[in-house]
């Protein structure tokens, strides 16, 4: 392989990566609630290759340690969906009630709450700052630069 084309294949490798940095931020979280449940939360946050937020799926564990017939949760996301079995939830505003048939209890939503850490992706090939959808088919130095803002002050 030519030096051209090793270079090519390096950049477009690059250009890869930082798509792919750009789309899987994931936040994990534990709880116990008053009644015992615990509750895992995963947040998937898919955004584009500058670092814009497109959607936000958020996937709930429910973990039926003791077997109860009927778990409560609260949950203000959308689009809720059992993602691991048949059992069915009846809401009442934020306020969920699975029929867990004593199993644990895997579901996901969606949410356009803010997110408390935003991100903005640069790309510079050669030192010279460039769109990601002008990376593709080029050779160079390429330097991915993230910068992360807490929006949450506590």
């Amino acid at each position: 392989m030519n030096r051209n084309r090793k270079k090519a294949a390096a950049a477009t490798l690059a250009a890869g990566m930082a798509v792919v940095l750009g789309a899987g931020t994931v936040m994990a979280a534990a709880s116990t609630g008053d009644n015992g449940l615990q509750k895992e939360e995963t947040v998937y946050v898919n955004t584009t290759a500058g670092g814009e937020v497109t959607d936000v799926t958020v996937s709930d564990w429910l973990k039926n340690s003791a077997s109860a017939g009927d778990l409560s949760d609260e949950s203000d996301l959308k689009d809720i969906k059992n993602v691991k079995g048949d059992e069915t939830f009846e809401q009442d505003g934020s306020n969920l009630t699975w029929n867990t048939e004593d199993k644990d209890i895997y579901y996901q939503g969606t949410t356009n709450k803010d997110l408390p850490v935003s991100m903005e992706i640069k790309y510079y090939l050669d030192g010279v700052q460039v769109s990601p959808s002008d990376l593709g088919g080029k050779s160079g130095h390429l330097k991915i630069e993230v910068n992360y803002t807490n929006n949450v002050k506590n």
